[in-house]
């Protein structure tokens, strides 16, 4: 048993060998010279190997090689040529490899990381593909590397998402109603305040219109104004009035916090005000112009149209006066019954006879030329 294990193994090692490229050209050598010119003759019984097949072998398998008979040769040199091309196949050598990556998954997979001693078996870290290509500047090192102990990065998303549902969840319920202690009676603006700033917040989110404010005013509620200085403010700010509301509506983005624009709103109201109390030009020579504002027609309901009572009680008696009208023609016969009509025009014999085909009139010929059309045809004789 151990002598044929042997031999296995020496086959096995005959056999390992690697597939040379194919742009390199195979290595000639030559043949064994079977007959020499030395008067020293060749032991038959033990003859030296061929040079091509001992080549592949080391010292000791050529010695044990060597040792072998004649015929024991030739049997040993087929299987090994057989197993030779057993193990070059393209099939045999990817299960091969199959095999081998499962079996080194596997040993991976068994191991204790914290064991010292399998440190060396872990695989060494290797750029990801979305770093592949690019310099570490930063110095953070290479990825680590997925060991299948993990979640993917969409079940962490989710679940992220999902903390964070539950997080606003306990602030409804334990921390909102604690707000009710700080709630305010709503107090309307005094005359003295006239001004009306409306802001727009995106609850928390970044977005490039939040730090906009408007501001509206009604130049009547401007204290401290005369009405040729109203009027003088009204030609100052131009097509922010709207003379239909009687509204003068300003806003301002120009700056990153919705304080500064307001600010900014409230300057530029007090240097408009200071403007139209200044009595050195009050701009009299200039009309009011309100080309920018479209007037849109409001439509009333007529008068004549509405139900009044008297309306009422007209109309009430002009539907009495038909009731009448017709009971008094039923009456006399003369009320016409529509549906009675239709019944009885069903039941007689010309509704149900067959339709009659009435034959179509032919053109007739006209100028030695027939008329054209889709339904004219020539007259046959």
């Amino acid at each position: 048993m151990a002598s044929t294990l042997n031999r296995v193994g020496f086959t096995l090692r005959c056999c390992n060998f690697r597939i040379p490229p194919r742009s390199t050209s195979k290595i000639h050598h030559p043949p064994y010279r079977q007959f020499s010119s030395s008067s020293q003759r060749h032991d038959e019984a033990s003859p030296k190997p061929s040079w091509s097949f001992a080549s592949k072998l080391d010292e000791e398998d050529r010695a044990n090689y060597e040792a072998l008979s004649p015929a024991e040769r030739e049997d040993f040199e087929a299987d090994a040529e057989g197993l030779e091309a057993h193990m070059t196949r393209r099939s045999v050598q990817a299960g091969i490899a199959s095999e081998v990556a499962n079996a080194v998954h596997e040993l991976h997979m068994a191991y204790d990381p914290n064991d010292s001693e399998h440190q060396g078996l872990r695989r060494p870290k290797r750029n990801s593909y979305m770093a592949m290509g690019e310099m570490d500047e930063i110095g953070t090192g290479d990825d680590d590397e997925f060991e299948e102990d993990d979640m993917s990065s969409p079940a962490h998303g989710q679940l992220e998402q999902h903390r964070e549902i539950r997080e606003y969840a306990r602030v409804t319920a334990w921390e909102m109603p604690l707000l009710s202690k700080l709630a305010k009676p709503f107090v309307p603006p005094a005359l003295d305040q006239p001004l009306r700033f409306r802001y727009t917040s995106y609850m928390g989110e970044h977005h490039p219109a939040e730090n906009k404010v408007v501001l509206e005013f009604c130049p009547k509620d401007m204290p401290d104004l005369t009405e040729a200085q109203r009027t003088k403010l009204i030609k100052l700010v131009g097509v922010r009035y709207n003379p239909e509301t009687e509204i003068v509506k300003m806003n301002s983005e120009a700056f990153e916090t919705q304080a500064q624009n307001k600010r900014y709103l409230g300057d530029l109201v007090d240097t408009l005000l200071a403007e139209a109390k200044d009595t050195t030009d009050m701009f009299e020579d200039v009309p009011l112009d309100f080309r920018h504002h479209k007037f849109k027609p409001k439509l009333h309901f007529p008068e004549h149209w509405r139900m009044t009572p008297e309306r009422k009680q007209q109309l009430d008696a002009t539907r009495q006066q038909r009731l009448l009208a017709d009971r008094e023609r039923a009456q006399q016969g003369k009320l016409i019954d529509g549906v009675r009509l239709i019944e009885q025009a069903m039941k007689s014999p010309a509704y149900n006879a067959a339709p009659v085909m009435v034959e179509a009139q032919r053109e007739t010929k006209v100028k030695g030329r027939f008329p054209r059309g889709k339904n004219t045809l020539p007259r046959q004789r």
